[in-house]
């Protein structure tokens, strides 16, 4: 299990989206992650990762890893 804590920037991103679809999977991928299950990820390095949704135009989550934190950056 991780605990997740998005950057503000990251939530203003996702609470903007203007389809509410797309917002509800992206904030159930990260109930998922919370949970333990990462799903899609590759590392684009610097120790930044990418949970990858493959839906709509492939949607990418940027995260990274602090002391059992999953803080996510961009969207």
């Amino acid at each position: 299990m991780y605990s997740v804590r998005p950057l503000p920037e990251f939530d203003a991103w996702l609470r903007g989206l203007a389809d509410k679809t797309v917002q509800r999977r992206l904030v159930v991928r990260l109930r998922k992650a919370a949970l333990g299950n990462l799903g899609d990820v590759k590392s684009v390095g610097h120790g930044i990762s990418e949970m990858r949704e493959h839906f709509g135009a492939g949607w990418r989550m940027y995260f990274v890893m602090r002391d059992g934190q999953l803080v996510v950056m961009l969207g």
